[in-house]
């Protein structure tokens, strides 16, 4: 009988928001065009959302999540800007190893508006 191994969650570690701001304005020094991103986090900081809503980065991935220490695709809202097309792309997963439950792509103007209208959506 073949035994079954038990889930381990992968737990990452969230960074305070100045840091991720931070981590953007130094991939916007080497010339990524992410000033989009940027405006993003610091709407969250300036409107209180930073003190409810905990994040880490992945390269120029922005993951989102109401959980410190993050899971790793646990109740997570992925946040990425395409700087070629200008269009943002927010996924959310509900849990590991299960299908993203939603997943939109939206114009720059739109990023801050549809954010807090996936922020409402998932009463967070």
């Amino acid at each position: 009988m073949k035994t079954l191994k038990k889930y381990k969650p992968q737990m990452i570690k969230i960074g305070p928001w100045e840091q991720i701001e931070a981590h953007y304005m130094s991939l916007i020094s080497y010339g990524w065009k992410l000033e989009s991103m940027v405006s993003l986090i610091r709407f969250i900081r300036n409107n209180g959302l930073d003190k409810r809503l905990f994040a880490y980065t992945s390269l120029d991935k922005l993951v989102v999540t109401i959980y410190d220490p993050a899971e790793s695709n646990r109740e997570t809202l992925n946040i990425q800007f395409d700087r070629n097309n200008k269009k943002w792309h927010f996924e959310y997963s509900p849990k590991p190893f299960e299908p993203v439950e939603m997943e939109r792509y939206y114009p720059e103007e739109d990023g801050i508006k549809k954010f807090c209208q996936f922020i409402e959506w998932l009463k967070w």
